[in-house]
């Protein structure tokens, strides 16, 4: 038994042996492995890197990214491509390994735009910061402007218009110039186009912001507030692929406010009606319409908030196709979007078309083509009118006449107007056509040189047709007729550069880059509007404008153009020690003959000092650098024209006949008008820790502008009323800070956050160099709200402290004429007497603005989200005491619901309501605290596995859901802290979307 135990065992130990060796020599064996490598797209990556891990041994991809490799089983191959991440895969049992790269945005941010090239990040001097183009497509909003929001240190973005097919306001480094325009510059792939909205955002392949002047200088001329360089995406070499981007979702409204309810309204007029009856109350039919009374006794009262605005439905579908050979190149693109209002009948919907295509002719020649078309058309159904009377309309009364037809005067006062009319019979359509066509042509006769000719031509055609019915509220008003305008607008702008660009080497640690340009743009611009009034009938409406009594056409045209020349020099040492000088002259035709031409200066220096040896050995310390940057950049923000004398049209009757003729003009001509300049110091420091974990910038710049355009208020007894000219000097100052961290970095969860603080604060200087008291201080232009020392944009009134109470000695006080009940304001400089000396200045621009932003993944499932605060702005608002507004406390138009001072309520921080006139100073009590804080975006997303989408012939397909502006919290008391309560609502935005690649 025990022999048969010990074979057993010998024959089981021998069996395994040979199993072993059997197994050994099989995965010992060395194959060839064969696979294709293609982006994720699907696109194959020619060039490719397949290594055998920890070894020398291995090959690229071929042009069809296929490669064959020998390998053994337990071999693990590595596959790296720039841009892209890299990837490791443990050979085992397969034969075929495809592979699949993902883009790797650390990596891509490696190459960053600039003015006229392209430059390694490692390399920049200047103030650039690029925008992720997967973050711009995460905001639901058809505005690239509000996509922008939060995601760019300096940049702050405001609410212009909250309609469909709405913009924002853009400002780079805040506000340099009082009237020669604060925009910034727009530039698509070398074209400066006019909005930002002109492109597509699925389109967008990169976007950089140009802060300092050293960045900005090379476009000299309209670069003083800064330029926005976007680039567009191109066909990329292999087989075709095709990419979709949707969503659909509804938009609500949220409101930070209160309006009085019909019980609550009732009682303000009581109120107010009372303070008029000598504090005694009047009998409810004194003070109440019939129809009024009706709806106080039955307590049927009108929402009107509710019947006006509704839920809005927006959707957005973008398809990219892109496909390429060796030589040819091309992608195309279209986007539709589609947005319903929370307004009825507010609408907009637009249709983009994008064609961008590469030819290589040979080895030193390139063509290429850029173009975009994009159809537009937006109702605005008399939105402003519409709100305002939402919220303003007494909520007493009847919606509707016993026909089921709606009651003009719901209340039977004129005062209140029905605002659910104007929904139906007012129309505000907008048709807009832009086209930009850009033609190149790329020539390389030697190693590191260049020669690009760049043709480009933008186009932009507006079309308006506003009409009111004769059933509108305005066509009631005037007898039954309806009225309404059409305009007719288009700008045309061509421009031709001749850009050289050299760079080259000595002794490898010597870099060197030179460019030059040559440019010229011209721009004509046309107009045409009719007004026509008192039309007797909607049979055609705005089209019968023929029939109306009386038509008023107004006809405008100009034209102007600049003539550029540029030159660059940039060398860098070993890349530690970096300098740049640039300069560019600029003609332009808007400015008086003596002042044509300018220059515009710049230099900038940096110094990578991580690359030094002394922290070669300090691990913590990825990257270090120094930046400085000195320069100039002009504005030429005005209309042609205005630098020389003018003629106004005036109408004659000779012999009964009416004749035409000119007088003339009330504009005082300046031949010596020219650009206003602005200079800036901009200083930085740029670190990267622990692997690039903690990354940050931190800048301090100041700029400096002057020869201000301000039209200049001249004596009437000169003859002329005003004079554009040059005047003073405004300084901008401010820091920002960036910060991202990834919290946590493996292959299956990383987790990012990031924050931005930007401080600007502007302030004027000089203005007009007089000093009319001689106190040996330059005078303030009080008359125009402009201070020396302070903001351009100021509120200077007086401010209130309380509200006089009964008891009170008020004969006393400052103001002896006030009652219990009125305001009482601050006796600034302690006189008793209330007075011009006592208004106090209080700034409109923020204090501080910022963004913190969370981004996570873990397998396939990505979260992100940013929330965005404004401090320390104040904003007026007309809705706490304007008459129109319903802020007076009159108890004829409905407002925003306040505590108001009665005698049994003391503590009220309002006014007494008083039904005959406004109640005193009641304007002291507009100014509002309107910072805030927003979850400004949030979305969650989840990605197919590649395995999964390979068996269903797809590259990519991702679901997701964003909300945008979902939660505000702000004391300003409006339905946006950036508007007034009667301009459009700025939605709520909750949508599904899907991506799909194959």
């Amino acid at each position: 038994m025990r022999n048969k135990f010990i074979i057993s065992r010998c024959v089981k130990s021998l069996l395994f042996t040979l199993l072993c060796t059997l197994f050994t020599s099989v995965y010992g064996q060395s194959k060839t492995i064969t696979g294709k490598v293609v982006d994720d797209t699907g696109v194959p990556l020619p060039g490719v890197n397949v290594l055998i891990d920890q070894t020398t041994i291995g090959t690229q991809t071929n042009f069809d990214g296929e490669y064959t490799l020998q390998a053994e089983p337990e071999d693990v191959l590595v596959f790296s491509y720039l841009g892209f991440k890299t990837l490791k895969i443990t050979v085992g049992t397969q034969n075929v390994i495809d592979a699949t790269l993902e883009e790797d945005a650390s990596a891509l941010e490696e190459v960053v735009v600039v003015g006229y090239g392209t430059k390694k990040k490692s390399d920049i001097i200047s103030s650039v910061v690029t925008v992720d183009k997967d973050d711009l497509v995460k905001v639901a909003t058809s505005d690239i402007g509000e996509m922008l929001r939060g995601k760019a240190a300096g940049v702050q973005v405001t609410l212009a218009s909250g309609a469909p097919g709405g913009s924002s306001t853009i400002r780079i480094r805040g506000q340099s110039s009082i009237s020669g325009g604060n925009d910034p510059i727009v530039i698509a792939d070398g074209v400066r186009i006019g909005s930002i909205n002109d492109i597509n955002a699925n389109d967008i392949a990169s976007l950089e912001v140009l802060k300092d002047a050293a960045a900005q200088a090379i476009y000299g001329a309209r670069a003083s507030n800064g330029v926005i360089l976007i680039t567009t995406k191109r066909g990329k070499e292999g087989k075709t692929s095709v990419s979709y981007n949707g969503f659909s979702g509804i938009q609500t409204i949220n409101r930070n406010f209160d309006i009085y309810s019909g019980e609550e309204f009732a009682q303000l007029k009581r109120e107010a009606f009372r303070t008029n009856n000598g504090g005694e109350y009047r009998l409810d039919e004194d003070i109440f319409s019939g129809l009024e009374l009706a709806s106080v006794q039955n307590q049927d009262y009108i929402d009107w908030e509710d019947l006006v605005l509704g839920t809005g439905e927006t959707q957005n579908h973008a398809i990219n196709i892109s496909s390429g050979t060796e030589k040819f190149r091309i992608f195309s693109s279209v986007n539709y979007i589609n947005t319903k209002g929370v307004i009825p009948n507010s609408s907009y919907n637009k249709v983009g078309l994008r064609l961008n295509a590469d030819q290589k002719i040979n080895e030193w020649l390139n063509i290429g083509l850029n173009t975009s078309f994009q159809f537009s058309e937006t109702n605005n159904p008399n939105n402003g009118g519409v709100i305002l009377n939402a919220l303003t309309t007494a909520p007493l009364g009847s919606v509707y006449n016993p026909d089921g037809t709606l009651r003009y005067l719901p209340g039977g006062f004129e005062e209140n107007k029905n605002p659910l009319i104007d929904l139906d019979e007012t129309t505000n359509v907008t048709d807009q056509r832009n086209d930009i066509l850009n033609l190149f042509i790329d020539i390389s006769p030697i190693e590191g040189l260049n020669y690009r000719v760049n043709l480009s031509r933008r186009s932009w055609n507006y079309k308006r047709k506003s009409y009111n019915t004769t059933q509108s509220l305005s066509g009631i008003a005037n007898n039954g007729q309806g009225s309404g305008s059409i305009q007719f607008q288009d700008n045309v702008e061509w421009q031709l550069e001749n850009i050289i660009t050299y760079d080259f080497d000595i002794n490898e640690i010597n870099h060197f880059g030179i460019t030059a340009v040559q440019s010229i743009s011209e721009t004509t611009y046309n107009n045409f509007q009719n007004v026509a009034e008192r039309i007797p009938n909607d049979i055609l409406g705005i089209n019968g404008l023929e029939g109306a009594f009386l038509n008023t056409p107004s006809i405008s045209a100009n034209k102007r153009g600049i003539v550029s020349a540029v030159g660059r020099l940039e060398y860098d040492f070993d890349n530690k020690y970096y300098v740049t000088i640039s300069g560019r002259a600029d003609g332009s035709t808007v400015f008086g003959r003596n002042n044509k031409w300018a220059f515009f200066p710049a230099a900038n220096f940096g110094w990578n000092i991580h690359k030094e040896a002394f922290l070669e050995d300090v691990d913590a310390i990825n990257n270090l650098k120094l930046r400085f940057s000195y320069g100039s950049v002009g504005n030429e923000g005005i209309s042609p024209g205005q630098s020389q004398s003018t003629a106004d049209q005036r109408d004659y009757i000779i012999d009964d006949n009416q004749v035409s003729g000119y007088v003339p003009g009330t504009t005082l001509p300046n031949p010596d008008l020219r650009w206003e300049t602005s200079t800036t110091f901009n200083t930085a420091v740029d670190f990267g820790l622990f692997n690039n974990r903690i990354t940050s910038t931190i800048e301090y710049y100041n700029t400096r502008t002057k020869d201000l355009l301000v039209r200049e208020q001249l004596d009437p007894s000169s003859g002329y009323n005003s004079k554009l000219t040059n005047i003073g000097e405004i300084e901008n100052q401010g820091l920002e800070i960036t910060l991202n961290t990834d919290v946590v970095r493996n292959e299956n969860f990383n987790l990012n956050v990031g924050m931005s603080f930007t401080k600007n604060q502007n302030k004027i200087i000089s203005l007009y160099g007089r000093d009319e008291n001689g106190d040996g201080i330059e005078d303030d232009d009080i008359l125009n709200r402009r201070f020396i020392g302070e903001e351009i944009n100021v509120y200077y009134q007086y401010q209130p402290i309380g509200i006089f109470q009964e008891g009170e000695d008020i004969v006393s006080s400052a103001q002896p004429t006030a009652l219990p009940g009125d305001v009482k304001l601050r006796d600034v400089n302690g006189d008793n007497i209330i007075d011009d000396e006592d208004r106090v200045i209080t700034s409109q621009s923020p204090d501080w603005f910022g963004t913190l932003s969370i981004s996570a993944d873990y397998k396939g499932i990505d979260f992100s989200a940013d929330i965005y605060t404004v401090q320390g702005v104040t904003r007026n608002n007309p809705f706490l005491y304007g008459y129109l507004e319903g802020g007076s406390l009159r108890g004829i138009k409905n407002g925003i619901k306040q505590n108001y001072w009665t005698p049994e309520n003391p503590g009220g921080d309002f006014p007494r309501p008083r039904e005959g006139n406004d109640p005193d100073n009641i304007y002291s009590l507009g100014l509002q605290d309107a910072s805030y804080i927003r979850l400004q975006n949030i979305t969650l997303g989840y990605t197919l596995p590649k395995d999964l989408l390979t068996s269903i012939g797809l590259t990519k397909l991702r679901v997701y859901a964003t909300g945008s502006n979902l939660v505000t919290i702000t004391d300003f008391q409006s339905y946006s802290p950036e508007k007034n309560p009667s301009d459009y609502p700025e939605a709520v935005t909750v949508v599904m979307g899907l991506q799909i690649g194959f």
